[in-house]
Parts: structure tokens; C-alpha cells; sequence
């Protein structure tokens, strides 16, 4: 790709720097949009790997919303029965609603993951 003015807002997915969210296990996501491009939401592309899960968790002050890409998983919302979703599903979540996300089958999960507003200060770990 020719470098120019606005290369930088052009990127390939395998060129961004991927992390491990807090109390997530088998997860890999991608920050495709920050708040510093953009400061009413965040979009990330995540990878769960089968048997992988993100952990009841909430959000305070966030709606988080998750298409299914390719992929399973169950989503438990609150105290409702888990519900299985698979590619072409969306999710969305409002700020405090109790929620938990396990993956199933032998494929890893993948997804897009927006917040608005961006997520605050976590305890993310980078991975090579």
C-alpha cells in the first residue's frame, strides 16, 4: 500500500496489536476503533476459542453490542436461560445487565464487539 496523508486510517486486522480482555478465557481481541479515533464507541474483533468464555461480568456505564461472525456460543442475559447464537446473531447488552458468554463446538468464535461509550482503564494483557 502507497504511504500518504491518511494511511494511517487504514489497517489490516493482522496489523493491529491484540490483547487479552480481564475475565475472559480463550479470548484474543483486536481494538479496531478507539477513543482516540472516535470518542462515543469502541469496535473490537474478538477470537473465543472452543471451550472459551468470557466470565458473568456487567457493565456499568456501557451497552456493549456483539455480531457473531463465524462460529457458537451460548449467552446467558441475567437469570434467563442460556441462549445459542450463532453466525449473523447480534446481542445487545445494556449498561448493568449481568451477562456471560461461553463458547461451543470445535470452532473458535469470532465477532465484533462494540461499546459506547469506550470502555474505561481494564486490565488488558497484550498477546504476541
Amino acid at each position: 500500500m502507497a504511504e500518504h496523508q491518511y494511511s494511517h486510517l487504514i489497517a489490516h486486522l493482522d496489523d493491529l496489536p491484540r490483547y487479552a480482555p480481564p475475565d475472559h478465557q480463550g479470548t484474543v481481541n483486536v481494538r479496531l476503533v478507539d477513543k482516540t479515533f472516535c470518542g462515543s464507541f469502541e469496535m473490537n474483533h474478538g477470537t473465543v476459542q472452543p471451550g472459551g468464555e468470557a466470565e458473568p461480568h456487567l457493565h456499568q456505564t456501557e451497552h456493549q453490542i456483539f455480531y457473531v461472525l463465524e462460529g457458537a456460543c451460548d449467552v446467558t442475559l441475567g437469570e434467563a436461560p442460556p441462549v445459542r447464537c450463532g453466525p449473523g446473531t447480534v446481542v445487545r447488552i445494556p449498561p448493568g445487565l449481568l451477562h456471560r458468554v461461553v463458547v461451543v463446538g470445535e470452532s473458535p468464535m469470532k465477532g465484533i464487539i462494540i461499546y459506547s461509550p469506550p470502555l474505561g482503564p481494564r486490565d488488558e494483557r497484550p498477546v504476541d
